[in-house]
C-alpha cells in the first residue's frame, strides 16, 4: 500500500510541468504583495502622524506621555512688611499679587505646564527663600513681577532685567524680547532689556543673582512706572492689573511654544529671538551717549515755533529719551520719547515765548538714563502776540463795541462844555478844615524841633573837636 502511494505521488509530480509550478507561485505573489504594500503604507502614515502630532509634541517638549511638563514659578514682588513702591493710593505688593494670580490662572489653561507662586497672600519672604522654593519644585524659569518708581518721577515705560551671565542671559533675553514686544503692543514705551552688576561683579538684583546660583533662568519684569502720568492709564484699575497678568502668561506660552484648547491658541510654531550664549559678562552701559548735536532748520517769527534737527547716538545701549531747553539749560522740558530708536536723526518743533531770545539746548539720553548735552544755538527774539493775548484783545474790543452801542449820542455844544468845567479858582476858594490845619501845624513844629536838635548836636560836636585840638597842641 505504501509503495502504491509513493508511486502515485511520483506519477503526479512527474505529470506537473515546471511552467505550471511557476504560474502558481506568481498567483500567490500577486495575492500577498498588495497586503505587504498596505502594511508599509500604514507604517508610513503612522510615522507621519507621529511627526505632525505626538512626535512634534515630543520634539517641542510638550508631550504629556513622553516628557514631564514645563515648571514655572511666578514671584509676586515684595509682601508682608516689605511694601515695595508706594505712590498716591497704590502699593506695589498689593498690585503684584493681583497680576500674579491672573497670570497663574491664564497659564493653567495651557497644556504641558505646571505653575507655582512663591506667595499666594501677604507673606514676607526673602529673595533666597523664593529661589530655594523654585529649586525645590524643579522650576525651569522664574518670572519676578514688579512695578517701578524713579527718583525724580520723570521716567516712564516698561523694562526687563536679566542675568549678565551665560545661558541665563541667553534664555532671559529671549523671553524678555517676547514680553517687551507685547507690552509695546499694549501701548507702553519700551525701556529695553538690561543687565546690572553690583560692586562684586555679580548680578545686582537679588532674585536674579540667587536664581542664577541655582541655575534657574530668571527675568524681573518692571511693568510700568507708578509715578508718571504717561503710565498711569495702564494700571489705575484692578482689571488693568489682571490684563498685565494675562499678557505675561501669553508671553510665557509663546516662549515655550504652548497650546491651549480652552483658549483656542497654538504657539508651537512661535519663533523666539535667538540669543547666543555669551562667553563673557554682559555688563551694562556706564557711559554717556557718544554724540548729541542740534541744528535749527526753521524759525517762524509770527508764531514763535522753532524746528530743531537732533543727531545723537549711543553705540552701546541706543537712545531712549530727549529733553529740550530754550533758556540755555535753566529749565528743561519733560522727558520725550525718542521717535524712532532705529534712527539717530529726527526733527521736532518747540514753542518759544514772545520777547525772549532763544538759547536752545537738547539733552539726549541713552538706554541707561545717562545723557549728553548738545551744542547751544542762539536765535533773535520774536515779538509776536500769543493766542491768549490775541483772545484778550479781541474780548476788550468786543466789550468796547457793546458799550458804544448802548450809549446815547450827545450833541457837542460849546456852552455845555464851558458850564460843566471846573475852574482852578473855584477849587482854591474851598474852606480849609480845622483837622487839616492842625496837622500842618504839628508837622511844621516837628520839623522845627528836629532842626533845633540837629543844630545843637552839630554845635556840641564842633566844640568837642576844638577842645581835643587844644589838648593835642604840644607845649613849647
Amino acid at each position: 500500500m505504501k509503495c502504491c502511494n509513493i508511486a502515485i505521488v511520483n506519477k503526479i509530480y512527474k505529470g506537473v510541468s515546471f511552467r505550471f509550478l511557476t504560474a502558481i507561485l506568481l498567483v500567490c505573489a500577486g495575492l500577498f504583495l498588495p497586503l505587504g504594500k498596505c502594511a508599509v503604507h500604514a507604517e508610513e502614515i503612522a510615522a507621519g502622524t507621529m511627526e505632525d502630532g505626538v512626535g512634534a509634541e515630543a520634539q517641542d517638549g510638550f508631550s504629556e506621555a513622553d516628557q514631564e511638563p514645563i515648571v514655572v514659578v511666578i514671584d509676586p514682588g515684595h509682601g508682608g512688611k516689605n511694601l515695595g513702591g508706594e505712590y498716591e493710593d497704590y502699593t506695589e505688593k498689593e498690585m503684584t499679587i493681583v497680576v500674579a494670580n491672573a497670570m497663574k490662572e491664564e497659564l493653567e489653561k495651557y497644556e504641558g505646564i505646571t505653575v507655582y507662586l512663591t506667595r499666594n497672600g501677604d507673606q514676607e519672604l526673602d529673595l533666597e527663600e523664593r529661589c530655594e522654593y523654585a529649586k525645590s519644585v524643579d522650576a525651569d524659569f522664574i518670572f519676578c513681577l514688579h512695578f517701578n518708581l524713579s527718583a525724580y518721577h520723570t521716567l516712564f515705560g516698561a523694562e526687563c532685567w536679566v542675568s549678565a551671565f551665560g545661558e541665563n542671559y541667553s534664555k532671559g533675553y529671549s523671553f524678555a524680547s517676547v514680553e517687551i514686544d507685547m507690552l509695546q503692543d499694549m501701548g507702553l514705551y519700551s525701556r529695553g532689556i538690561k543687565t546690572r552688576l553690583n560692586d562684586k561683579g555679580t548680578d545686582y538684583y537679588g532674585i536674579i543673582r540667587h536664581a542664577t546660583e541655582r541655575d534657574i533662568p530668571c527675568v524681573l519684569i518692571e511693568h510700568c512706572h507708578l509715578d508718571q502720568e504717561n503710565d498711569k492709564p495702564f494700571y489705575d484699575h484692578n482689571e488693568k492689573l489682571q490684563d498685565f497678568g494675562r499678557l505675561d502668561a501669553t508671553a510665557v506660552a509663546k516662549y515655550f511654544g504652548l497650546r491651549s484648547e480652552i483658549l483656542g491658541v497654538d504657539y508651537s510654531n512661535y519663533q523666539n529671538v535667538h540669543v547666543d550664549v555669551p562667553s563673557h559678562v554682559v555688563a551694562p552701559d556706564r557711559t554717556e551717549p557718544d554724540i548729541c548735536m542740534i541744528e535749527v532748520t526753521d524759525q517762524n517769527t509770527e508764531t514763535g515755533e522753532v524746528t530743531v534737527q537732533v543727531s545723537a547716538a549711543d553705540y552701546d545701549s541706543g537712545m531712549l529719551y530727549y529733553t529740550y531747553s530754550y533758556d540755555n539749560g535753566e529749565h528743561f522740558s519733560e522727558l520725550q520719547r525718542w521717535p524712532d530708536k532705529s534712527r539717530d536723526t529726527f526733527s521736532f518743533t518747540l514753542q518759544v515765548p514772545p520777547r525772549v531770545m532763544p538759547q536752545i539746548i537738547v539733552n539726549g539720553y541713552n538706554g541707561f538714563d545717562l545723557y549728553t548735552a548738545s551744542n547751544m544755538i542762539s536765535l533773535p527774539s520774536m515779538d509776536y502776540e500769543t493766542a491768549e493775548e490775541i483772545a484778550a484783545k479781541q474780548m476788550a474790543q468786543r466789550a468796547l463795541e457793546s458799550i458804544s452801542k448802548t450809549v446815547v449820542p450827545v450833541k457837542k455844544e460849546p456852552v455845555n462844555i464851558s458850564v460843566t468845567r471846573r475852574e482852578p479858582e473855584e477849587e482854591a476858594d474851598k474852606p480849609v478844615s480845622f483837622r487839616y490845619f492842625m496837622t500842618v501845624c504839628i508837622v511844621c513844629a516837628l520839623l522845627v524841633l528836629a532842626m533845633t536838635v540837629s543844630m545843637i548836636l552839630i554845635i556840641r560836636g564842633t566844640k568837642r573837636k576844638r577842645r581835643r585840638r587844644r589838648k593835642r597842641r604840644p607845649k613849647i
